[in-house]
């Protein structure tokens, strides 16, 4: 008796109720397999899933299905629901041929085996290929003729305005107290204010954000906005990746909150405050983004840039204060001066001449004990394969005896993947234990001293922000920053104190006159 599964699939529950639900698909199928002389012994089922794309789970636990299960046919109603992307019915066709397994149409008598079915199948994948992006063109038309016609097309309704029901769709309409807000927002921001102060005055007042405090990001949400100059906004994104502005449609959808000239005018301001010669991420750049604390209110201390004297400067601020939730006493610390100076300040903790001396004679114990442990990590990493092998193959031993029969049938595919990763993993561990070069078989005097001097060094020369992060979390657990004096909480289990904590005094190093300095930018 040959063996069959079953691969079903909708994209919409509409597409369900219109005349190709799941369990029509299946009761074909099933007709199909009778007729080939076939049992079923499983059915899957994607639900709410496009066939232009290969991340259905269903549809690739069908595929590993087959390949373990030396199953005869693969049954599916037609080629559209096998894949409406004709690279990727190709590829899976070519699997499947491998495993030994037909795929088989119920809706057609068509033999994929003959050069004739090969050519129908391959103009059918085409064609289905086709037909998706037409129903995706008509879905965008559509889409754009409701914006036009001044319909909300759904999702989250935006801060200012409510939805109401208009026939079987939705209108935006002003909502009697947010659009206010709304408006005081914009008429702040063409006098000058920033997010920041925006935010401080909106939460001083009491108005909030729909039961939120208002803060920086929440209220540059709403600055850049389009929707609150009237417009409904397409295509800004393709696969996720932002298209070029120039590349978007704007559609006139709604009663704008704001003029659309005065819009534009906020627009323009905001980026004349922002500074340009800023490359990616401020916090990326500096060592000690996610250690620092504010010694005021205790809030995480983060980047941000000001401008003066014709450049920009980076500095350490308190969060609540940087974010509008707060006003905090912290005064702005530039990144650069205290990064340099709270570096060295923790090196003289950490390379003291005892611990180099430590350091030093662990070294030399260590190139004593590598062989010995060498042998003893590669026979626990060959024991770990073979037992690894063996489960493995404990598996395969199942599926034969049993078949469809087998004890938790379902379970056997991501087993038997997560075994042939495991083994994987193992292979390449002794790959790099076998290339690990050996210790020499001497080593000469060291002085601890010369070791500090050039830890030192490669701390200090280290440009990469992300490697001195990851070098000074090891053993600080947090610093916080108090005026002119900075406490150090270090990782117990490292003992780099006996207490665990130390006070570091240095402001004049980097608590500098700022004065002459602006704000934070927006």
């Amino acid at each position: 008796m040959k063996r069959a599964v079953i691969y079903a699939r909708v994209s919409t529950k509409r597409q369900a109720d219109d005349g190709l639900p799941v369990e029509s698909q299946i009761d074909h199928c099933r007709t199909k397999a009778a007729a080939l002389d076939a049992t079923v012994t499983k059915v899957f089922v994607d639900g709410g899933i496009s066939g232009t794309t290969d991340r259905r789970p269903s549809f690739q636990d069908a595929l590993n299905y087959c390949a373990v299960m030396n199953i005869d046919y693969f049954i599916c109603w037609s080629s559209s629901r096998f894949a409406r992307n004709h690279l990727d019915a190709g590829h899976y066709k070519g699997l499947l041929a491998r495993y030994g397994t037909r795929l088989i149409y119920s809706n057609t008598e068509v033999d994929l085996r003959t050069d004739d079915g090969w050519f129908i199948d391959a103009i059918g994948a085409v064609i289905d290929e086709r037909y998706s992006r037409q129903v995706a063109s008509d879905t965008r038309r559509s889409m754009l003729k409701a914006a036009r016609d001044g319909f909300f097309l759904g999702g989250t309704v935006p801060f200012g305005y409510v939805a109401v029901q208009d026939g079987k769709r939705k209108r935006l309409t002003e909502h009697p107290t947010e659009a206010a807000i709304v408006k005081q927002i914009f008429s702040m921001s063409l006098q000058g204010c920033g997010a920041k102060l925006i935010a401080m005055n909106l939460n001083a007042q009491g108005l909030t954000r729909r039961g939120k405090p208002w803060t920086k990001n929440s209220l540059t949400y709403i600055i850049r906005n389009q929707i609150y100059a009237g417009w409904t906004v397409f295509n800004r994104t393709t696969k996720r990746a932002q298209n070029p502005q120039e590349d978007w449609v704007r559609v006139p959808n709604h009663t704008p909150l704001v003029d659309p000239e005065d819009f534009e005018k906020v627009q323009k301001m905001k980026t004349d405050r922002s500074p340009s010669n800023v490359g990616g991420q401020p916090r990326s750049n500096f060592a000690f983004t996610g250690l620092l604390r504010c010694g005021d209110c205790g809030a995480s201390l983060q980047t941000c840039s000001g401008t003066g004297r014709g450049r920009t400067y980076h500095y350490y601020g308190c969060r609540n204060s940087l974010s509008g939730k707060k006003a905090c006493g912290f005064k702005r610390v530039r990144a650069e001066l205290f990064d340099e100076w709270m570096l060295s300040e923790l090196l003289d903790q950490v390379l003291t001449p005892d611990r180099m001396t430590d350091i030093v004679q662990q070294a030399q114990a260590r190139r004593g004990q590598w062989v010995q442990e060498r042998a003893g990590m590669r026979t626990a990493l060959v024991a770990e394969m073979r037992a690894a092998e063996k489960s493995r193959a404990n598996l395969y031993s199942v599926l034969e005896l049993h078949g469809q029969d087998a004890p938790n049938l379902g379970d056997l595919t991501a087993r038997l993947r997560e075994w042939n990763q495991r083994i994987k993993t193992l292979e390449e561990s002794l790959l790099d234990l076998e290339n690990e070069p050996i210790p020499a078989a001497e080593m000469p005097d060291i002085d601890p001293a010369d070791v500090a001097e050039v830890l030192r060094g490669i701390v200090m020369d280290c440009t990469d922000p992300k490697k001195l992060r990851e070098f000074l979390g090891a053993f600080v657990k947090e610093i916080t920053v108090a005026g002119d004096e900075v406490l150090v909480d270090y990782h117990p289990e490292c003992l780099v104190r006996l207490d665990n904590r130390a006070k570091v005094r240095g402001a004049d190093k980097w608590l500098l006159d700022l004065g002459s300095n602006q704000g934070p930018t927006d």
